[in-house]
Formats: C-alpha cells, structure tokens, sequence
C-alpha cells in the first residue's frame, strides 16, 4: 500500500469500523500491495487513488456508475436542481417527473415510490407483499441487503432465530427446492423474492419460470430484487431481458448513475396496498438524487447505452477467452455481456481462488481496477478494453509461468 494510502488506512480504521461504510468496499489484502483502500476522485472510466495512481475502473463503484463517473447530463442536472433546494417541507414537483421518466424505461410498471438503498426497497416489497396477501412466510433466493429476514444466514447476524420459521431460502436455480418450498408452505406464502440473474453462467430462465406459475397457482406475489439487474442487463431490466413480468421489483445502483437513490414498484393492484399500510421515509424525496435519476433515464432512453455496453461487454469477454486459449490458463471467460468475467477452473476451490488472488494483484499494479464481476459503463472506450486485455494478457502470461516453475521444482 502506498504512502498516503497507508496512513489514511490506519487513521480510518481507528474511527471506522472496516475503514469504509460498505462490506464489498473493505480492502482485499490477497489482492496485492496496490489495491487502494481509497479512491479521492473519479471521470469517465477511470479512477484515482490518494496518491495519484490511476486504474481503468471495472467495479464502477459496485453497480451504481452505469453512464460514467461525472457524466454530464446528469452532475447537470443535479447542480440545477441544487438552486432550487434539496428537501423540502412538502412533496417536489421533481418526484413525478421522476417516476414519470423511470417508466418510461421500465413500462410493465404502473407505480412507483422511492427509496434510498436496495435493502430499503426489498424489505418494502416484502412489507407491501406481506400486507397485501395477508401472510407472513416469504421465500428468498439470493442476496436482497442487510435488513432481518435478508441475514439470517450471516454469521452472528444479531436478527431474531423466529424469523426462520417464517424465511425460506433456496439457492439460485434449484428447481426441486422451489417445488418442495411451495409444496410445504405455498398456502403460507406472502412473496417470493428473488435476484432474477446471479451473475454466473446460469441465467436461470426455467427457474424464474418456475417460479412464476407456482407464484399464480398459489397466489403468491413474485418479486423481483432487480437492484443490480436494473438497467444493466437490459434497459428494461429482467423483466425486458427474460420477458417475464414480476408482481413487484426493488430498484436501485444504476437507476441514478451513483447517486442514492433506491425504488420499489409494481403494478397498480399490489402498489395500492398503501391505502392500508405504510411504508415511508423521509429523505426518499431529496431532490437531488431525484434529478439525477430522470437525467440518467433520460440518457438511456435517447442515447444507445446498453447496445455500447453489450459491445464492449463481448469485446472483454471475447478477450478473456483467447488470452485463457492463448496461455493454457486454466481458466475460462463466461457472464452477460455488461458483466463478463474469468473463472478459474482447477479442481481445487482453494488453488482457484489463489489464481484469481494474483491475477488480482497484478492487474491492480498495471492500473486495472478488476472485479470479480467486470461491469462496463457507458464511458468505457474500445481503447479502455484494448488496454486492460493487454494488461490481462501479460499478468495471466506471468502467473502461467510462474505455475510452470513450481510444477517443475
């Protein structure tokens, strides 16, 4: 870790639990002496740490970043907004034409309310499902945020053990486990949620199909986790890319391009649950992060962003697969487009990770901000991609040697 890095690190860590507000955010320290634990500012694409050292960003701040870091169009919109306030006493003008521009991307929604994290926005469908059907269990699949029912497989996780009377939680995909859930408790059943695509090699297309019949045949409402999905895979999100349609969905990351802002929506019938229950909160109408939310839809509806994304998305990808081809890495390239990735494939889970660890290491120390899932943004350039491969290239060249010499000794 460089200097002001380091000293920054060890400051924050003495007020900070983990030295940053986000679990994902804490530093990897198997991931190499040049991963920044902090980053001071940022444009486009790339990057910059405390001491200056720049990277191409592929973790594009967890999801958020969908356009670019200080994209025009909407730090624009936001500073005007900024004149004319930021909270105020009554509801904005502004979260109409918010919502107004959301569905306009997003047309299966007939309703909407804003948030402001993902954990908000699942834990509200839940509420709303809950309140709706007049049940109380839920099924769950994949991760929907901090909040009790989300944690109970967290250790130490602090929530109330009777919560698990009434959580079930599947794995991405198990078709008998969906079937044995609604067997058991269908009858019971508030809502089942799910993050509709896992990012892996399954998209989960006959899951989610599943889900939905046993979701009409027991009247169980289907909800959609799209915080991460939403507007990456599709501008549409899942409901657009697997032409299925959920009862209600969580929205959040890339909805206002890193600005907080978070949703939960749905049609009309479930929405109109809060006539007789309520969910609120009060920073959902900040103003701000509003603006920036209509000024990123506005982007996407009239700018080609997912066909840039799902290119360059099938250029790194493509990349991956003939450096893997080229250097006998044992390895392979697989994801959606706008999140492609390298899985290391030996038989041994440990010596995989240790593989990804160093490639890791070595890409951070050639300016490439990697992630384990690699998220392109709209800012990304051919050139951006043409020289995180070559830096891919040479780190997977490096530990492909390396491996050959141990093998050797």
């Amino acid at each position: 870790m460089t200097s002001k890095n380091a000293r920054h690190y060890k400051k924050a860590m003495g007020v900070i639990p983990w030295a940053t507000q986000t679990n994902a955010k804490r530093l990897q320290f198997q991931w190499g002496e040049s991963m920044p634990p902090f980053i001071k500012r940022a444009q486009g694409c790339r990057i910059w740490d405390l001491d200056d050292r720049e990277y191409i960003d592929f973790r594009c701040a967890l999801g958020p970043i969908i356009l670019g870091y200080q994209h025009p169009s909407v730090d624009d919109a936001v500073r005007r907004q900024m004149t004319n306030g930021v909270l105020f006493s009554m509801a904005s003008p502004i979260e109409l034409e918010a919502a107004e521009a959301f569905v306009q991307n997003v047309p299966w929604v007939e309703q909407i309310r804003f948030m402001k994290t993902g954990a908000d926005a699942c834990t509200a469908c839940t509420r709303l499902a809950r309140a709706y059907t007049g049940r109380e269990h839920i099924l769950t699949s994949g991760y929907h945020g901090y909040h009790d029912c989300f944690a109970l497989a967290w250790p130490n996780h602090g929530a109330p053990q009777a919560l698990r009377d009434y959580v079930h939680e599947i794995n991405y995909s198990d078709l008998e486990a969906v079937n044995s859930t609604f067997e058991k408790f269908g009858s019971q059943l508030a809502a089942a949620i799910v993050a509709p695509y896992e990012w892996n090699e399954d998209t989960g297309e006959e899951y989610l199909r599943l889900l939905r019949a046993k979701c009409d045949a027991y009247g169980v409402l289907l909800i959609f986790d799209e915080v991460l999905t939403g507007f990456r895979i599709a501008r549409g999100g899942a409901q657009e890319y697997y032409g299925l349609t959920p009862d209600l969905a969580a929205f959040a990351k890339a909805m206002a391009n890193g600005y907080p802002i978070s949703a939960f929506a749905g049609k009309r019938e479930f929405m109109q649950t809060l006539k007789k229950t309520i969910i609120t909160t009060t920073y959902a109408g900040e103003t701000l992060s509003l603006a920036a939310s209509k000024a990123t839809m506005e982007v996407m509806r009239t700018e080609p962003v997912h066909e840039h994304i799902t290119k360059l998305g099938k250029r790194l990808r493509s990349g991956f697969s003939e450096i893997i081809r080229e250097t006998g890495a044992p390895a392979f390239a697989a994801g959606l487009p706008p999140a492609p990735y390298i899985q290391f494939d030996l038989d041994d889970s440990k010596k995989n990770t240790a593989w990804q660890d160093s490639l890791f290491a070595e890409l951070f120390a050639m300016g490439i901000f990697p992630s384990e899932r690699w998220f392109i943004n709209y800012s990304h350039k051919p050139e951006d991609i043409d020289q995180t491969l070559d830096a891919v290239r040479r780190a997977m060249l490096k530990l492909v040697e390396e491996a050959q010499i141990k093998e050797m000794a």
